[in-house]
């Protein structure tokens, strides 16, 4: 069955199970309130990896609604079963006397003489109920699967500490449930009993209303069922239902993406859980990275990244994947008024599985140079699945697109796209490392700015008024030609010193101060 499975297909059920564990591992609250659970379908065999990815998923996802609520309401609201017991007594009698069959024995064994032993009913509450059993029954087929958990490793990548306190802890809870009087009383029956058969005869008697032996059932059909998937026939679990088909696994390899670097981090010690903020349209995260505090944004509704403002007059939104900057960028205002902000580096996530290498990178290489321009961002990368890997052995990244300098450009540039491969079902070590150099590239681009200072010098002594402004706060060579008297200080867009308390200087013939 394995083999008529293609690639893709296993890479978009691997990208949805991935993204839910990273989900749950690092924000499981958050997950269940802003990606909301919907039914979805699905007919593709089942992948050994992905199946544990599914009972991983399921017990995080169903475990705590179990042991957290409905066995505590099961035990408030126990379901007893009352049955009649007959006894020949003497008195005094624990059950109630049944007279007319006391006296008839008496007249058949003893004719004439007072009764000395009496017939009586008493009544016994049992708790060896169907119901009771179910309970117990399933509690045990939980702690199971707990044990199974733990004990299998995943393929990719091993436990993590919080999954492995989650399923102990739930173990642990588990344990203490079977440990009551009445499931010590039912252990030995329930663990040979038949679960489908237990399932079907409770179904049946059951009173109708609200019970939480009714609950009970609920959650073991969600729990016997449950399956991580996509649309087709059977009910299952997933992300979005708005969203299908290839649109569904490039919003997942966006998601993943983001979701592999925060984890990255996460395991470099590299951010506290105050540093990430997630949510439905943004996740970001403050992080350091090489001894340098940066912002990581993953921005996938709004039209632009944070604390960009367009300069262009009529000109088209621009949204990339991603953003990483410095946490505190510089920014030069004037009276509040945006001069110049220190530009981010932007990043894109193609799931492109049609087309050859390098053809398919061409128009997203395009598009990321028109958001460059937008932004003036002088950085950028591109990730794909599908591209070639890198041809030296030491490098990261397949290739870089950027100018060859050979001719003459009316204004220097700079800007570079490196080009990434990055699958779904890449070795996890290897995962990691490329992540690692894609944040080194970030940071590299990403320097430590001087405060602007006046560093004017007057080219000629004879043109006094014309200033060559260096301004290594914005790059190491970048200059302007200013004005002295029209300029300088009098121009927020060319002079970014103004507030300053600067007195010129008199006496040097090439400096003007």
């Amino acid at each position: 069955m394995l083999s008529d499975i293609t690639e893709a297909q296993q890479w978009s059920q691997r990208l949805q199970r991935r993204v839910i564990r990273l989900l749950l591992q690092h924000d499981a609250a958050l997950f269940r309130q802003q990606f909301r659970l919907f039914t979805a379908q699905s007919q593709l065999p089942q992948i050994p990896l992905l199946q544990y990815y599914d009972q991983a998923i399921k017990l995080q996802f169903l475990s705590n609604e179990l042991l957290d609520d409905i066995l505590p309401r099961i035990r408030r609201q126990l379901s007893l079963k009352t049955t009649h017991k007959r006894l020949l007594e003497e008195a005094p009698t624990r059950g109630e006397i049944d007279w007319p069959q006391t006296i008839q024995r008496s007249q058949q064994h003893t004719p004439g003489q007072l009764p000395l032993q009496l017939l009586t009913r008493v009544r016994q509450r049992d708790m060896e109920t169907p119901e009771n059993v179910l309970a117990v029954a399933l509690t045990l087929q939980l702690r199971q699967e707990l044990q199974q958990a733990m004990n299998t490793p995943f393929e990719d990548e091993e436990l993590s500490r919080l999954e492995r306190q989650f399923f102990s802890s739930a173990d642990e809870h588990a344990q203490r449930e079977l440990a009551t009087t009445h499931a010590r009383q039912l252990k030995a029956q329930a663990s040979s009993a038949s679960i489908p058969a237990l399932v079907q005869q409770v179904t049946h008697t059951l009173r109708p209303g609200a019970s939480p032996y009714r609950d009970l059932l609920h959650w073991w059909q969600r729990f016997s069922q449950f399956r991580v998937g996509r649309i087709d026939q059977d009910k299952v679990l997933a992300l979005s239902s708005t969203r299908q088909g290839e649109k569904t696994d490039a919003w997942l390899y966006e998601l993943w993406v983001e979701l592999e670097l925060i984890h990255l981090l996460h395991e470099e010690s590299s951010i506290t859980p105050n540093d990430v903020t997630i949510n439905s349209d943004r996740l970001q995260c403050t992080f350091t990275w090489q001894n340098r505090r940066f912002r990581l944004l993953y921005n996938r509704q709004l039209d632009t990244s944070t604390g960009y403002q367009a300069d262009w007059q009529h000109g088209p939104a621009s949204r990339p994947d991603y953003t990483i900057e410095r946490e505190k960028p510089l920014e030069i205002r004037h009276q509040q008024q945006l001069i110049w902000r220190e530009p981010a580096v932007i990043l894109d996530a193609k799931y492109y599985l049609n087309g050859s290498d390098p053809t398919l990178t061409h128009n997203p290489i395009k598009k990321m140079l028109g958001d460059m321009s937008l932004m003036g961002a002088s950085t950028g990368a591109l990730f794909f699945p599908t591209i070639a890997e890198p041809l030296a052995e030491q490098e990261q990244h397949t290739r870089i697109i950027q100018r060859s300098g050979q001719q003459y450009q009316q204004q220097p540039s700079s800007q570079s796209i490196s080009l990434y491969r990055l699958y779904p079902d890449m070795p996890f070590a290897s995962l990691q490392q490329r992540l690692r150099a894609i944040l080194d590239m970030a940071a590299q681009a990403l320097p430590e700015r001087p405060q602007p200072i006046c560093l004017g010098i007057r080219l000629n002594p004879h043109m006094q008024q014309t200033i060559l402004c260096p301004k290594p706060h914005i790059g190491p060579n970048i200059f302007d030609l200013v004005q002295r008297q029209s300029d300088c200080l009098q121009s927020p867009r060319l002079c970014h010193v103004i507030g300053q308390n600067i007195t010129p200087r008199s006496g040097k013939a090439n400096t003007f101060l």
